[in-house]
């Protein structure tokens, strides 16, 4: 029996390399079913020049979130997903991405308030994730809000 081990741990590391491999970078942020899941709209489809020039529409997890973001002056919970849908046209019709901002646990990004971002392309594949300076540096403007730059 024992010849078989090394065989035996051999094929396990093979198919555990292949599940690997296998393994798109999907978000595990973002839910599949974040269309029902999450609250209507924040804001609606506007120009968005920090996004690349894209038509965003932006929507959060949960009802505390909602009512944070809304506040404009409030700390988001914990666990809030601020999510910015990104279109190319500007009836918000031709999705390109997403950017999600995610109040991470605390200590995680203490310069940023514990945000932790993702950008995504259209199929929730994730481009960019963690303690991106590209959105720090633009939301440091509204860490008043937050960081979200919330209404007004």
């Amino acid at each position: 029996m024992a010849p078989l081990r090394p065989l035996l741990l051999l094929s396990l590391l093979v198919a555990g390399g292949c599940f690997q491999q296998d393994n798109n970078r999907t978000s595990k942020i973002l839910p599949i079913d974040f269309d029902t899941s999450y609250q209507p709209p924040v804001r609606t489809c506007r120009l968005v020049v920090g996004h690349d020039s894209k038509y965003i529409v932006v929507r959060v997890n949960s009802p505390e979130a909602q009512q944070a973001y809304l506040a404009a002056n409030a700390a988001l919970p914990q666990g809030s997903v601020v999510l910015a849908q990104e279109y190319a046209k500007q009836d918000c019709t031709a999705l390109t991405g997403y950017t999600l901002m995610f109040k991470d646990v605390p200590g995680y990004n203490v310069a940023a308030a514990d945000w932790h971002w993702q950008r995504l392309d259209d199929q929730r594949d994730v481009l960019e994730d963690g303690r991106l300076q590209t959105c720090i540096s633009c939301h440091q403007s509204c860490s008043l809000n937050d960081y979200t730059c919330s209404p007004p």
